[in-house]
C-alpha cells in the first residue's frame, strides 16, 4: 500500500512530493489548526537552534577550557582562517576572549599563592 504524496502544488509549479498527512497535503501544506500550530512551532524551534549562541554552546565543552586546550582551540581556529573556513573578525573574537580566560585563570592563581605566602606569614610571625 503506497502513501498517499500532497495535492499542493510547488513555487516552483512542480507537485509536492511529501507526504500527506491528512490524506490530501503534507505538514508543510496543511491548513488546520493543528499543523499551523506545529510549522509554527517547529520555526520557533530552528531559529533558536541556529542562533549564534546556540551554536557557541554545542561546539564548547561545558567545562572551563585548560590554558592547553585553548591553545589548541586557537590553532584549530588559524588553520580554518588560512583556509578561508572560518572569518577572521571571528578567529580574533576568540582570541581576545581566550587571552582574557588565559588572564583570569593567571590571576585565580596568582592570588591564590599569595594568600597561601600571607598565611604562612602569618603563622610565622605568631610563632
Amino acid at each position: 500500500m503506497k502513501a498517499e504524496t500532497c495535492q499542493a502544488t510547488t513555487r516552483t509549479g512542480s507537485r509536492c512530493s511529501a507526504q500527506a498527512v491528512d490524506g490530501v497535503h503534507c505538514p508543510w501544506h496543511a491548513t488546520s489548526p493543528e499543523w499551523v500550530a506545529k510549522r509554527s512551532e517547529w520555526s520557533a524551534k530552528g531559529g533558536t537552534n541556529r542562533s549564534n549562541q546556540a551554536r557557541a554552546r554545542k561546539s564548547l565543552p561545558g567545562e572551563a577550557l585548560s590554558p592547553t586546550q585553548l591553545a589548541c582551540v586557537l590553532s584549530k581556529a588559524l588553520g580554518d582562517v588560512l583556509r578561508g573556513d572560518l572569518e577572521a573578525g571571528r578567529a580574533n573574537a576568540a582570541s581576545g576572549l581566550a587571552r582574557t580566560l588565559v588572564t583570569i585563570s593567571e590571576t585565580v592563581e596568582i592570588e591564590a599563592r599569595l594568600a597561601s605566602l600571607e598565611s604562612a606569614l602569618s603563622e610565622r610571625k605568631t610563632a
